[in-house]
């Protein structure tokens, strides 16, 4: 196998951006809702919450050795605590949202408040995945698992209690669920409208709804090369 999956470094950084620019916003399904939506893809907000993740050590990329050790996968990820929480929505009431990409985040920040998944699991912190994106060269070949799987052990190691990640494509959710993620909450896109009652968030079939998934970390069992299964 010449794809290897590492901790992602500082130095990784610009090419992981760029890579989740590529191959993350162009195929994300809240993402391809019909209209001309304008979308920042990196600006100095972004580049330092993502700094701040792969500054905890708990970022994975997979890169391609026989490609010169190109970028071929990345997933940010980072420890999350419920005070976090309470900021993002904080922040997402600041101001209503009117572009996609505001009703996007602040889709996500309720659904995210509403699993409650730190009560529920009765835990403090949680590894939460952020993004995950695979070359859409690659795709179908495990890699995304691969990485998930990656990042569940890196948890366990560590301690974490929890992992927790938003699917918001029924593909995603199948790989999760797949690896022993449970559904903590979701909701359908088409529940969701602006003030003026319109559905803003209408991704194409089959991405019908987003869901919390989350899985006990230390209950989980050991995974071993020949449990990976070509899925995504």
């Amino acid at each position: 196998m010449t794809t290897i999956v590492r901790e992602m470094k500082i130095d990784d950084i610009d090419e992981a951006s760029l890579f989740v620019r590529d191959h993350f916003y162009g195929h994300e399904p809240l993402m391809l809702t019909p209209g001309n939506h304008p979308l920042i893809y990196d600006d100095p907000k972004k580049r330092e919450y993502r700094l701040s993740l792969v500054r905890q050590g708990t970022s994975l990329v997979a890169v391609d050795q026989s490609r010169e050790g190109r970028t071929v996968g990345v997933a940010f990820a980072g420890v999350m605590h419920p005070s976090d929480l309470e900021q993002n929505w904080r922040e997402v009431n600041e101001r209503k949202p009117k572009l996609l990409m505001e009703h996007i985040h602040y889709f996500l920040c309720n659904i995210k408040k509403h699993a409650q998944f730190f009560e529920h699991y009765n835990v403090t912190d949680a590894l939460y995945l952020k993004t995950l994106a695979v070359d859409s060269t690659m795709r179908r070949q495990g890699l995304a698992r691969r990485l998930v799987v990656t990042l569940m052990e890196l948890g366990r190691t560590r301690g974490y209690p929890l992992m927790v990640a938003t699917c918001t494509g029924q593909y995603s959710t199948r790989l999760m669920a797949s690896l022993g993620m449970e559904c903590v909450h979701s909701e359908l896109y088409a529940d969701y409208k602006d003030e003026d009652g319109n559905v803003v968030i209408r991704p194409p079939e089959p991405h019908t709804e987003a869901s919390v998934m989350a899985i006990k970390l230390q209950e989980m069992p050991l995974y071993s090369p020949g449990l990976y299964k070509t899925f995504f």
